[in-house]
């Protein structure tokens, strides 16, 4: 009887594990949100849904649109930094000085424990 117990849990192992290699990092929320509109924000927070490989992990913050000013082209915002959490599922990127109003677009890219890297991207507005 044992046996085929044993049997059962090794091939259900093996069913489960091709979904787990499967997993790729995620982002699960942000600070601001997707498609919120905020005030002046001094930091952006981002929440993957695993652990990411520090080296691996970026961000880019560029204003897409400007009151007043119809067609503006992408300005890429620097002299950010970059922080992961200490349980390495969270990015911060901490600005020099709040964002002005307009809407804005963060890139991200980062890798976990299967070192794919996957990337997303999503907008708010600052009033």
């Amino acid at each position: 009887m044992r046996l085929p117990s044993l049997a059962l849990a090794v091939a259900a192992l093996g069913l489960a594990a091709p979904q787990l290699a499967a997993a790729h990092t995620a982002l699960v929320s942000s600070s601001p949100a997707a498609n919120a509109t905020v005030a002046a924000p001094t930091k952006i927070e981002l929440r993957f849904n695993e652990a990411v490989i520090g080296a691996t992990a970026r961000a880019q913050i560029a204003m897409t649109g400007m009151p007043g000013m119809a067609n503006h082209a992408p300005m890429a915002i620097t002299g950010f930094t970059a922080q992961i959490g200490k349980d390495r599922k969270s990015m911060t990127l901490l600005l020099r000085r709040p964002l002005m109003a307009g809407t804005y677009q963060v890139t991200w890219t980062a890798a976990g424990a299967d070192t794919h890297r996957m990337s997303g991207n999503f907008n708010f507005t600052v009033r």
